[in-house]
């Protein structure tokens, strides 16, 4: 029993040992600290006489432990005198004497009361996040409404004047029509990239498995335009089956080729999109030889609406990066990016098998 007391006495937990009469005969140093009285006032001493007003629920718990019953919990609560409340995690057991028999019990207790009022703390700030990310949501299609109203009416107006003054416009006056449409198409690009954005938090992911090939094949095809217009040579080795959402992984991949597109000044631009099989995730490349990114500017191109060109070099919202990374960190991946300037880009990500 020595031995088991010296162990005992240097448990991080407050512990007590009772008799069958539930007096104490031992109390390790963190009993006296959580309790705030000295072995001398314990120990020999019937715990409903150093805990008068003890709560019925306790002295049911104690003879339950009598009867041979193991008793725990793993948060309760108490209100103490002063109305502040303190979480304990606990245990009660009966221990036996060397014949076997019953001989007492054992309470085991630690105070969780900092532990508790985190999780409470961030549970509220979850929510408060929760709120937020809703109201944003609200807000996005709440402006997106209110925007796209009069961009139509805009719009409309533009076209009427473009077609009924078609021969009695001057040429300054068309050039005006053309960047008024230009204008347009770019305001309506940006808000439906703000709604696509703020739909991704409230999103839930339709995961499946299904083949890489085919999305990438159907890709091709709907950037066909663009790849033609730029003269461009996409090729990629086979891929992996993947399992995640197949719409939104289908949106990152066309982020990443049309960026590799638009950033390209070569004759030939050249895209290869190849991967690593890991333990139990994928590492993808999509890969290019376009104008490459400056180091200082790495991590700012994730940014939502993040420009590091002028629209009259580049056309673009500046969402496209920052909803690619959304979505792969949705999926528990990372992206990143390796680059020498004029010389290409290797953007990598990373997506679990399952």
């Amino acid at each position: 029993m020595a031995c088991y007391q010296a162990i005992l006495k240097q448990l991080p937990v407050a512990v007590a040992i009772l008799d069958k009469n539930l007096n104490y005969t031992f109390i390790n140093e963190r009993w006296t600290q959580e309790t705030n009285l000295k072995s001398a006032d314990i120990l020999g001493r019937n715990i409903y006489k150093v805990v008068p007003d003890i709560p019925a629920k306790w002295k049911k718990i104690h003879q339950r432990a009598l009867n041979g019953e193991h008793l725990q919990a793993r948060e309760d609560v108490f209100d103490r005198e002063d109305g502040a409340q303190e979480w304990w995690k606990w245990r009660v057991v009966p221990w036996h004497s060397e014949s076997g028999e019953i001989g007492g019990i054992a309470l085991m207790v630690e105070k969780i009361t900092e532990r508790k009022l985190l999780e409470i703390k961030m549970k509220g700030m979850i929510n408060a996040l929760n709120r937020s990310n809703a109201e944003l949501e609200r807000f996005a299609h709440i402006c997106a409404h209110d925007l796209n109203e009069p961009l139509r009416t805009v719009a409309h107006y533009g076209q009427l004047l473009a077609v009924e003054f078609k021969n009695s416009l001057p040429p300054l006056a068309k050039k005006y029509l053309s960047h008024l449409r230009t204008s347009i198409k770019h305001i309506e690009g940006l808000i439906d990239g703000i709604l696509a954005y703020s739909h991704l938090d409230a999103t839930e992911l339709k995961k499946s498995s299904f083949p890489l090939d085919p999305v990438i094949n159907d890709l091709l095809l709907v950037l066909e335009k663009k790849i033609k217009e730029k003269n461009s040579f996409i090729y990629f080795e086979k891929l992996p089956l993947l399992y995640g959402d197949k719409a939104l992984l289908s949106c990152v991949f066309q982020n990443l080729i049309s960026n590799s597109l638009k950033f390209n000044k070569n004759d030939i631009p050249i895209i290869y999109i190849h991967h690593k099989e890991n333990k139990s995730s994928f590492l993808f490349c999509v890969e290019d030889n376009g104008i490459g990114i400056e180091p200082n500017y790495k991590q700012r191109i994730f940014e939502l609406f993040r420009r590091l060109h002028h629209r009259s070099e580049y056309e673009g919202t500046g969402m496209g990066l920052s909803v690619a990374k959304k979505i792969i960190e949705a999926h528990g991946g990372r992206i990143w990016v390796k680059s020498i300037p004029n010389e290409g880009s290797q953007f990598f990500f990373t997506l679990p098998k399952k």
